[in-house]
């Protein structure tokens, strides 16, 4: 079953902020920094190709709600 884009947006979110809190400690080994950055930079991503497919969805709507309208 697919989550809705809100749910898997604000789980990234919450995920990236677990990411930055953990690696603002001083403690934090240095690979273990690493591993966190690279997960960071995925959900980024992630991030990305669900803005842009909801650009795209957003899109195609606005042009369905034009058709046979003259512009």
């Amino acid at each position: 079953m697919e989550h809705a884009p809100e749910q898997d947006f604000g789980a990234v979110k919450q995920r990236l902020e677990v990411i930055a809190e953990a690696v603002e400690s001083p403690d934090m080994p240095l690979d273990e920094a690493l591993d966190l950055f690279e997960e960071a930079v995925a959900l980024g991503l992630k991030v990305g190709d669900m803005l842009e497919i909801g650009t795209d969805e957003a899109d195609e709507t606005a042009d369905e709600a034009h058709i046979g309208e003259d512009i």
